[in-house]
């Protein structure tokens, strides 16, 4: 049965959410890192030191996560900390502990130490990554002390690979970085650690010698090693600038440089990703992500969607704003360009073959012809490594495996065959080849371009065979029909990949027409209604339509608890996603399928936020696999019913 929901006190209501935000701002937690070039040189140790140190000053210190490695030394400075115990989660048979941040939120210590960031969580934690873990512990107010290597950075990722030739895959956004109130460098000269290497500090010894012949050389160390001191003393310029800002000391502070980074479905897009937003961060400036597909382009391989849905969430990760585009490749990024103000565009070195940039032209010199801003080529990585992460779990299935395009190829020729068969004494055979680009028209436009090709072939083999003497056979008596031959096979073969691409765009255009349109009547219709039942209603049926997918809106009772209002009675709602709705409404932050937290939920749930108070939650059950552009449409129609849920509670 749907609940009904009483209308709170409007004055009581704003009251609430002003001490929640003040509470809020207060109640933030600070982070300091501890940064060092690699692992063995003292990071953990100077931050157990520093925690000695804070519990002698009387502040209530735990150890949530601290690797010791074995290490007495290390180990000695556990002693007197109070200890959380990790929390054992049961993966693959084996039992993994990981941090208990449930356990410290309980706690509530003030600070709490979590050793290596960059960590990966074992399926099955909260969150798949230990940042992740951080960011929620600093918005309960704990601050936290943690470690990392420089080469966990992901900005810096395609760098360190260069060097070192080993790619490193538990990387942090360099938003967390920026997190940070404090970034403490632990150095160790090199000749050191290769003394501690040597004397089993680091790895034991069979180990130690190993590593010394691959990433532990003395070349690695030394670039390492500048990179972390290079990245701090960048970090310092940021603080003073922040400062001379807050305390408005005069400065050239402003920046009218706005970089825009074009990237592709290619696995070396992600160096140019990384790239842009170093540029961006160097020099204050802000960066855009733009993707132009090709209005000719026919199709995709879910090859080429994965690896284009891995690039723009690394540019959503790296704080780039994300743009998709559809037209001629040079003429959209111009066209961006002009209109975003650009004043650096970063592009690939292409991989298109000389064949086809000798039609086509090249883009890089189309667009420098074209725009007035700079343009910067970057080169390509000479081996493109694959990546391992996945998608947020989403399924790609290839295209191809049905039967029904190529039967309906088969008798869509068929029915010709008969057809130009009956008619066969009324014309002259070299005008029937004309008729047979019919079927392979409509099975191009109906079950795309696999399907036309088949049906080209299809009727170059039934013209020779049926029309052509002798009858019945593949032989040629008159050689004058091969090039008809030819002929029908090369406009076939044309006409389907044209047919298709006009398919594959009217496709696009109709989904894109029909999300613009449902928002805009959605908002349209929404913001009209000022009864809170009402809007709930019409939200979730809305969306559910346009997804077609089970919709819930969780609203908070009078005594703060979330009530659920569902679309569907059937929808699987249990109490594993209601503890996520809670999550999501608390941390003010997407969760469950789909994203890095909760994933094993099916459910994708959005806060429901308006200036910066969350009212609210949605959660939406998708029947298959959703892309950036889908979320994005998502959090588009959550924003929408928080607005009118605002209005209708205020009013």
């Amino acid at each position: 049965m749907k609940p009904q929901y009483s209308r709170p006190d409007p004055d009581e209501l704003l009251r609430k959410i002003k001490e929640e935000e003040r509470s809020n701002k207060s109640k933030k937690g600070h982070l300091k890192i501890f940064l060092g070039y690699v692992a063995g040189v003292g990071k953990t140790y100077r931050m157990l030191s520093e925690a000695g140190f804070l519990c002698q000053k009387g502040y209530d210190v735990v150890a949530g996560v601290v690797e010791t490695h074995g290490r007495a030394d290390t180990e000695k400075l556990l002693q007197g900390l109070n200890i959380i115990h990790k929390k054992e989660i049961e993966y693959n048979g084996i039992t993994i502990g990981e941090l208990d941040i449930d356990k410290i939120l309980d706690v509530r210590p003030e600070f709490v130490l979590v050793d290596e960031l960059a960590h990966t969580n074992v399926p099955g934690s909260r969150n798949l990554k230990r940042y992740q873990d951080v960011e929620e512990l600093l918005k309960a107010g704990i601050n936290v002390y943690s470690t990392l290597n420089i080469q966990h950075i992901e900005s810096i990722n395609d760098i360190v690979y260069q060097i070192t030739g080993v790619k490193v895959k538990e990387t942090v956004p360099d938003k967390i970085i920026d997190l940070a109130d404090k970034i403490e460098l632990v150095d160790l000269p090199i000749d050191e650690l290769i003394d501690r290497l040597k004397d089993g500090k680091v790895y034991i010894p069979e180990k130690a010698k190993d590593a010394m012949n691959k990433f532990f050389t003395k070349r690695n160390l030394v670039a390492l090693r500048e990179m972390a001191l290079r990245y701090a003393t960048v970090h310092v310029d940021y603080d003073m600038d922040h400062y001379l800002k807050k305390e408005n000391i005069l400065g050239p502070w402003e920046t009218s440089n706005k970089i825009m980074a074009c990237i592709s479905p290619n696995n070396s897009s992600r160096r140019l990703i990384r790239i842009a937003h170093r540029f961006s961060d160097r020099f204050n400036a802000e960066w855009f992500a733009v993707y132009v597909e090709p209005s000719y382009k026919i199709r995709q391989s879910p090859d080429e969607l994965r690896k284009l849905e891995i690039n723009l969430q690394l540019a959503e990760k790296l704080d780039g704003k994300v743009f998709r585009l559809t037209g001629s490749i040079s003429d959209e990024i111009t066209k961006f360009a002009d209109s975003e103000n650009i004043t650096l565009i970063m592009m690939g070195h292409s991989r298109r073959s000389r064949l086809k940039e000798l039609i086509e032209g090249s883009i890089i010199n189309q667009v420098i012809q074209k725009s007035d801003a700079q343009v910067l080529v970057v080169e390509n990585e000479k081996q493109e490594t694959e990546v391992t992460d996945t998608v947020n779990s989403m399924d790609f299935k290839p295209y191809g495996r049905n039967i029904k395009p190529y039967l309906f190829s088969f008798l869509s020729i068929s029915f010709t065959v008969f057809l130009c068969y009956l008619i066969r004494p009324f014309i002259e055979a070299i005008n029937i080849p004309m008729i047979f680009i019919i079927p392979v028209v409509f099975t191009s436009l109906i079950y795309g371009r696999k399907a036309g090709i088949l049906a080209s072939i299809l009727a170059v083999i039934s013209f020779d065979f049926f029309f052509v003497l002798p009858y019945y056979s593949l032989s040629v008596a008159d050689v004058r029909f091969i090039p008809t031959f030819l002929v029908l096979l090369i406009v076939g073969i044309i006409t389907s990949l044209l047919a298709d691409s006009v398919r594959n765009q009217v496709r696009v255009t109709r989904q894109r027409e029909k999300f613009i349109s449902a928002l805009y009547d959605f908002s349209k219709d929404l913001l009209s209604s000022q009864d809170l039942n009402d809007i709930v209603d019409r939200s979730t049926k809305y969306i559910s339509e346009t997804f077609n997918s089970d919709v819930l809106i969780m609203l908070p009772d009078e005594e703060g608890r979330l009530v659920t209002y569902m679309n569907s009675e059937d929808s699987d709602f249990n109490d594993n996603d209601m503890g996520v709705s809670n999550w999501v409404f608390k941390q003010d932050k997407s969760a469950g399928y789909g994203t890095d937290t909760l994933s094993s939920s099916r459910w994708y749930q959005v806060p429901l936020g308006v200036q910066n108070t969350t009212i609210g939650v949605i959660a939406i059950a998708p029947k298959g696999p959703m892309g950036n552009e889908q979320k994005h449409l998502v959090e588009a129609f959550a924003r929408v019913v928080a607005l009118a849920l605002s209005n209708s509670i205020q009013t």
